[in-house]
């Protein structure tokens, strides 16, 4: 019994031997090439910080990975939570220290352990995903455009993306899949990776209605179980931190402020206009303006190709929410946002569609890597990108 449901979800899942090797080779190809180019631009490239506070370990291969934010969710795994680390959602740094106490190897090896099985996860997940809705030919474009993204290399670092674009695609697979109990678990994870989890309850409350309307059975309070993520963590932050909002407190720490989603963009034009073309903010800046405008218009275009609908709520909500909260005295008023799209899949599946054609297809082979190779120099050589 065991053996026939585990053959039927290999069947329904895993891609066929020959996706399965151009899968696998993209995977490590291109983490090759990103590791070869981030050790030559440690040894060549100026850093902007060398102390051995930042820099936890003297193994390149590790150190071009911990940056940023990844020393708060190491520092987590270590410590445990402190207030202005409220900020970050607990299963990362806690699969992390799982991981660190059953192996015994460093926190900053099982922190990358941790984000590279979520990519291949992903890969498999998306690629399952995509392959059954629109055909296999699209769900490979789509993977390598996800891998190949400006910001993809954040999936292997000490970050949450690889790990929440495993769990988050796995939802809308298994609520496709009318699974919605197994789909509820897996957004219950994924809201205590990201707080974008908590939406991850609109696949499946769109595949119910698909499949009942209006009516209600015990399969409905499955949706209850992702909210359940979210709960948990707040009932830790009122008996350790007094208020069970302490994680939204602490995100004035991080100079976000919620606001109409058009004041973001103004600010990013203002800072553009008056910023000389060289300068970190103004690049920054446009970096960022252009990731929100490109998967706005991709939007319309997966709108009017007219996307599952629960994709396009999911993706239309997140992103509002993303420039519904700019850093209105940073560096880059919509800050983050190119790594903040990442999580958005159903933009690289709009993305796929275009690169059927071959000019697109060409300009994404030779724009995607080398974009993300340049992104990847600068944030390992402690540079800001995302």
């Amino acid at each position: 019994m065991i053996l026939n449901r585990f053959q039927g979800w290999k069947e329904a899942w895993w891609p066929d031997k020959e996706s399965a090797k151009e899968l696998f080779q993209i995977l490590v190809f291109s983490r090759i090439a990103l590791i070869v180019a981030g050790w030559i631009g440690l040894a060549r490239l100026p850093w902007k910080y060398y102390s051995p506070t930042f820099n936890v370990t003297t193994n390149p291969i590790l150190l071009m990975w911990i940056r940023w934010d990844g020393l708060w969710y190491t520092g987590i795994a270590i410590h445990g939570y402190w207030f202005q680390a409220l900020a970050f959602f607990p299963l990362y740094p806690l699969l992390t220290a799982i991981l660190h106490w059953m192996t015994f190897l460093p926190v900053y090896v099982t922190a990358l352990i941790v984000s590279n099985l979520g990519l291949i996860g992903f890969t498999i997940s998306f690629y399952g995903l995509v392959r059954d809705l629109y055909g296999e030919d699209l769900a490979k474009r789509a993977v390598w455009i996800a891998i190949m993204f400006p910001t993809a290399f954040f999936m292997s670092a000490a970050y949450t993306e690889g790990l929440y674009m495993f769990l988050s695609t796995t939802v809308f697979w298994l609520a496709y899949r009318k699974k919605f109990w197994a789909a509820g678990i897996f957004g219950m994870l994924a809201a205590l990776t990201r707080n974008e989890g908590a939406f991850t309850v609109i696949p499946i409350l769109w595949s119910y209605y698909q499949s009942y309307g209006w009516t209600i059975k015990k399969s409905l309070w499955s949706v209850l179980l992702v909210p359940a993520g979210i709960v948990a963590f707040m009932i830790y932050q009122w008996r350790d931190f007094g208020s069970p909002l302490a994680f939204i407190a602490a995100q004035s720490y991080w100079g976000r402020q919620i606001t109409w989603p058009w004041v973001g963009i103004f600010l990013a034009i203002k800072t553009i206009w008056h910023g000389s073309p060289l300068q970190p903010s103004t690049i920054l800046s446009m970096i960022d303006l252009c990731a929100a405008l490109i998967f706005m218009i991709l939007w319309i275009f997966a709108w009017r190709r007219k996307f599952p609908v629960d994709w396009l709520a999911y993706w239309g909500i997140l992103l509002l929410i993303d420039i519904s909260a700019p850093d209105i005295h940073g560096r880059s008023p919509l800050l983050s946002m190119s790594r903040l799209v990442l999580i958005l899949f159903p933009g690289f599946v709009m993305l796929g569609i275009l690169a059927k054609h071959e000019s697109w297809n060409r300009f994404f082979h030779w724009l995607l890597p080398m974009l993300q190779v340049t992104f990847f120099l600068i944030f390992a050589t402690w540079h800001w990108i995302a």
